[in-house]
């Protein structure tokens, strides 16, 4: 997962799969999803996007926002992890 910050406000994240720091396939969340592969430094430029890459990306997202979850459970923030857990259920609904 990752998030951007805009100052002192929390701006758009990232849930997927990231390689070497850079993301590859997942969702940004930002008042709507953005789905697909990273191409170019941009998400979901791909006008009419296949199928497969959406339950792809959708999956990579939910598996992200779970481990996050985890992360927070171990670290004793309840409140956190259940945010997160929320969120990944959210992911898991747009697959089914």
């Amino acid at each position: 997962m990752l998030r951007r910050r805009d100052g002192d406000r929390a701006g758009p994240a990232f849930y997927g799969d990231m390689r070497a720091g850079v993301p590859v396939i997942g969702v940004i969340d930002d008042e709507g999803y953005r789905v697909g592969r990273f191409k170019d430094g941009d998400i979901g430029g791909d006008a009419e996007l296949e199928p497969q890459v959406r339950l792809d990306a959708f999956r990579a997202a939910a598996k992200a926002a779970r481990e996050v979850a985890g992360l927070y459970a171990k670290q004793g923030n309840a409140a956190s992890s259940r945010h997160y857990e929320t969120v990944a259920q959210q992911l898991d609904e747009q697959i089914e």
